[in-house]
């Protein structure tokens, strides 16, 4: 049986920040421990027909009522139940502490899918490794990116009836507006991208005012408006610069889509009429079909980009690099500084999920230790970590200037 040592309170009170992420990860590693022994129960209950003797028609039912849990509680572990039952790997993870909560039950929804449940024990080792080397919002990019390989078919219906089902409604009842749509992925792409941009607009004028006002003490707790009152004003001001443009569709808003070149070739030989082969999911840290935020997007609406689309050639080479600037260059601008910003998905500081958009881009060996201005030597950063890295902290994974690392992706 799992056992832990749990410390008092005052004892926690009593804690440096980093004896405190001593203990928080020395508890996680307990908790993924007995997740997974809860799971088993389940799991054993279920094989057992266990749940019948209480009057259960499911061992859902039967977890319900043992545990107080919700609905969806109960289904997420007995999907987790009949992961770890079916796939070695993520057992012997999950029992070892290695397979995080959050990355045991995101792989368990792909294992409850029919049509990709039989391809997961093939990429199972694969899979339950990347959880343990990403960070989980990269992970479930990756899980996504793997369960659209493997339901190709799937994918590609689910992305055609979004854009099927499309709506979008505006009405007023008593003192509200209601504004609700709905959409496919490359049409959404679209709107959070000119949706952002405005958004970062209204926060900077309220930065600037409070500036003006504050002078050195402005700081985020001064703006004029909370986060959902800019938002509410970015959206009106999108309408507002649409009305005022006289011609629709005059927003020419950009959006980075990243597509490997076998995938494109992929589809492009199956637009053309060819019978090939499906993509293998086993190469699902090789293929990329997604905008530069980690939206899937249907590799039809990829190739109808590149065909009608403006289209900007970006190449790879095998170490994933784009642009080498050299050491003649101080700041990444241009296309250096485009590269450093589709390489990584949000703020590279552990933690933080800023969108790579909304960042600043900076040395990861700093240009006065002789680091080159090249994508690989680059990375996005929020203004508060940028900053921060300069008392001596390094990045890519966190490191405190005494040398530990901030976080860990293995906690257990």
């Amino acid at each position: 049986m799992c056992s832990v040592d749990l410390p008092e309170l005052a004892e926690l009170e009593a804690m440096t920040a980093t004896d405190l992420e001593r203990v928080l990860q020395n508890l996680e590693g307990a908790r993924r421990r007995v997740e997974a022994m809860i799971a088993e129960t389940v799991g054993v209950a279920e094989r057992a027909v266990a749940y019948v003797e209480d009057g259960h028609a499911s061992v859902s039912g039967w977890a319900k009522a043992a545990c107080n849990w919700s609905g969806g509680e109960a289904k997420a572990m007995v999907q987790c139940a009949r992961l770890l039952h079916a796939i070695p790997a993520a057992r012997s993870a999950a029992h070892a502490g290695s397979l995080g909560v959050a990355q045991s039950r995101l792989l368990a929804r792909v294992f409850a899918n029919p049509r990709c449940a039989d391809q997961l024990p093939e990429s199972a080792g694969l899979l339950v490794g990347l959880a343990g080397s990403l960070w989980f919002d990269e992970f479930s990019v990756v899980v996504r990116r793997w369960e659209a390989l493997a339901d190709a078919d799937g994918a590609h219906d689910a992305h055609t009836r979004a854009h099927a089902g499309r709506d979008a409604r505006v009405s007023i009842t008593g003192q509200r507006l209601y504004l609700d749509a709905r959409g496919g992925v490359a049409a959404g792409a679209v709107i959070e991208e000119i949706f952002d941009r405005f958004c970062d607009t209204e926060f900077h004028a309220d930065w600037d005012t409070g500036v003006a006002q504050w002078g050195e003490q402005m700081n985020p707790s001064l703006l004029e408006r909370t986060d959902a009152q800019r938002r509410f004003d970015a959206l009106l001001a999108v309408f507002t610069a649409a009305a005022a443009s006289g011609v629709a569709g005059t927003v020419d808003p950009l959006v980075n889509v990243i597509v490997d070149q076998a995938t494109f070739e992929h589809h492009l030989a199956m637009l053309a009429g060819a019978q090939v082969e499906p993509l293998d999911p086993m190469t699902v840290d090789q293929r990329r079909c997604e905008t530069s935020t980690a939206h899937q997007l249907d590799p039809a609406d990829v190739l109808a980009a590149a065909l009608c689309g403006h289209v900007r050639r970006v190449v790879l080479n095998s170490a994933g690099v784009v642009i080498d600037m050299g050491r003649r260059s101080r700041l990444f601008t241009g296309s250096a500084r485009d590269a450093v910003l589709l390489g990584d998905r949000w703020c590279i500081w552990p933690g933080c999920d800023l969108r790579s958009g909304r960042c600043q881009t900076d040395h990861t060996t700093p240009w006065s230790a002789d680091g080159l201005t090249r994508p690989d030597n680059g990375a996005p950063a929020c203004s508060r970590h940028n900053r921060w890295k300069q008392h001596g902290y390094r990045t890519w994974h966190g490191y405190r200037p005494d040398g530990t690392e901030i976080g860990q992706l293995n906690a257990a």
